[in-house]
């Protein structure tokens, strides 16, 4: 994933976050438990504990074949006395032993031996997270929180395609989940290890110290993932633009370019403090990016490559966006692709006004890549700063939207007059006179409109030859700019063919809604 993000000392911090592993590693486990871990006394920001809850136990949220390993779990031929004679000679003799179906036989429990997701990840968690917050204390979220780690898999099973074949394999299967207030989950890290391989007496010597030795590489393995992926999980809060210095509190909104795919998606969240938090969302696909730049963002490299490539379409979209607010950009394949990309393509910055950016999903050499890049006035680029999406809302306002904006204006011309109407709303139509001296009212309805992506237009107009100062000037803004305003025009004696009328029947505001609402959104693609 090719972002570039905010500036931090990665590797000081996770060596600091490591460094209590050594010393609670090497403890011998405690019996399996599902309360909270405790913090430790000598944790000068033990307030976090009362945020952020640490829990471990066994993983109940998917159905399984076998049941959740608390503690070890060791299979040989011998310990599966329900199978048949016949059965034991599959899974464990001939040329290709049934591995899979192996793994999920009963076996014997070893109750001294806990899963590291029991009890070893969550005590150097709790030392984790005590000292992430003493580090990043601006990050003590204002809502509860639970971390928890789910065992799923802690077993050796013989290896052997006979009985006399010695080895047995370590397998481990463990998540971590971060859930919200209301229980919902936020995050989930998988943590599977399963390339260890050793006589059971090896294994069993000196009480288990190479099981012990194992379960602590497994949890430093698996801890370093959590390290990851905390800042997004607790994120410090966002450094926002200064828009103290334009005049009158009018900011300049930013633009940006969003490169399209077969089979793939770039969705656009704004002014989004996370990914449940923002004010409008749009899925950017092949089938409904424009062909040309309909902003005016100056050309790039990107841009003329895509241009010049042989057998190629090309297919983007352009977007005023609000200045000095967040923006979120995910990409990802499409589920009907059958193709996916390793971890999330996400990221989060501060778009600052008046500044150009271009967005570009990127597959090349077996990775994924999302490219967030500022473009300059000459068209040259540099990356974006951006920092991992967070997983939580701190943020508090409603309604939330969680459907792309599918607003509608219907605008009726009529002798002299121009009617303006919110699909979506009721009320008294908004009102202009047909002339120069509504222009400016007009241009003004269309900058906003224009700045809420997923607004389209329905004209409604007397003739298809229907010519006025606001029409004129309507027309040319949004035919010259078909994917920033989608519009579709109809004629009043079409409205009237429609609803049953004679072709030369009045039509009101309310006429035309109703009409402009009966078509679907793709009627108002960009032509």
């Amino acid at each position: 994933m090719a972002l570039r993000r905010f500036p931090t000392p990665t590797s000081l911090l996770a060596a600091a976050l490591l460094a209590p592993l050594a010393a609670t590693s090497a403890t011998h486990a405690a019996p399996p438990q599902t309360t909270p871990a405790p913090a430790p006394a000598s944790d000068s920001a033990a307030a976090w504990t009362d945020r952020v809850q640490i829990q471990s136990g066994p993983d109940s949220a998917l159905k399984r074949l076998h049941a959740p390993d608390l503690a070890l779990r060791i299979v040989t031929p011998d310990d599966s006395e329900a199978l048949t004679p016949k059965g034991l000679a599959l899974l464990f003799s001939g040329n290709e032993p049934d591995y899979i179906r192996r793994n999920h036989l009963p076996g014997s429990t070893i109750e001294g031996q806990a899963s590291p997701a029991v009890t070893l990840m969550p005590n150097v968690a709790t030392a984790l997270v005590g000292g992430y917050f003493r580090y990043a204390p601006d990050a003590l979220p204002t809502q509860t929180s639970t971390l928890r780690f789910s065992a799923d898999t802690w077993v050796l099973v013989h290896q052997g395609n006979t009985r006399k074949d010695p080895l047995y394999r370590l397998n481990h299967a463990s998540t971590i989940e971060q859930r919200r207030a209301d229980g919902s989950l936020a995050e989930i890290i998988y943590c599977s290890d399963s390339d260890q391989r050793a006589t059971l007496g090896a294994w069993q010597a000196d009480d288990y110290a190479k099981l012990k030795s194992a379960a602590q590489m497994i949890t430093m393995k698996c801890i370093e993932k959590l390290i990851k992926r905390i800042p997004a999980m607790y994120p410090r809060p966002l450094a926002a633009e200064d828009l103290s210095a334009y005049a009158g509190g009018v900011v300049p909104p930013a633009r940006v370019r969003v490169f399209a795919n077969f089979g793939q998606t770039t969705t656009l969240f704004t002014d989004a403090s996370c990914r449940e938090d923002y004010r409008d969302k749009i899925d950017v696909k092949y089938n409904n990016a424009g062909d040309k730049g309909v902003l005016g963002i100056p050309t790039t490299e990107a841009l003329r490559s895509k241009r010049d490539a042989r057998f190629s379409t090309l297919s983007y979209q352009e977007y005023e966006v609000p200045g000095g607010k967040p923006l979120i950009f995910e990409a990802a394949f499409d589920p009907s692709s059958r193709s996916y990309c390793a971890g999330r393509l996400s990221g989060q910055f501060v778009a600052t006004p008046g500044q150009d950016y271009e967005v570009e999903f990127e597959v090349a050499d077996k990775m994924c890549r999302l490219h967030i890049r500022q473009v300059h006035a000459d068209g040259s680029v540099t990356p974006q700063q951006a920092r991992a999406t967070p997983t939580i809302c701190e943020g508090t306002r409603a309604p939330v939207r969680i459907q792309p904006r599918q607003d509608m204006q219907v605008l009726l011309f009529g002798p002299g007059q121009l009617q303006i109407q919110d699909a979506a709303q009721g009320g008294a139509p908004r009102q202009l006179s047909d002339d120069a001296s509504s222009s400016e009212a007009l241009q003004q309805m269309l900058q906003q409109a224009s700045s809420m992506p997923g607004t389209r237009l329905c004209v409604v107009t007397p003739s298809s030859g229907y010519s006025s100062a606001l029409h004129d000037a309507l027309r040319e803004r949004v035919l010259d700019a078909p994917q920033v305003l989608p519009s579709l025009w109809e004629e009043t004696a079409t409205v009237n063919q429609r609803r049953g009328a004679a072709a030369n029947a009045p039509v009101d505001i309310a006429t035309a809604v109703t009409h402009c609402k009966a078509f679907p959104i793709k009627e108002f693609a960009g032509q």
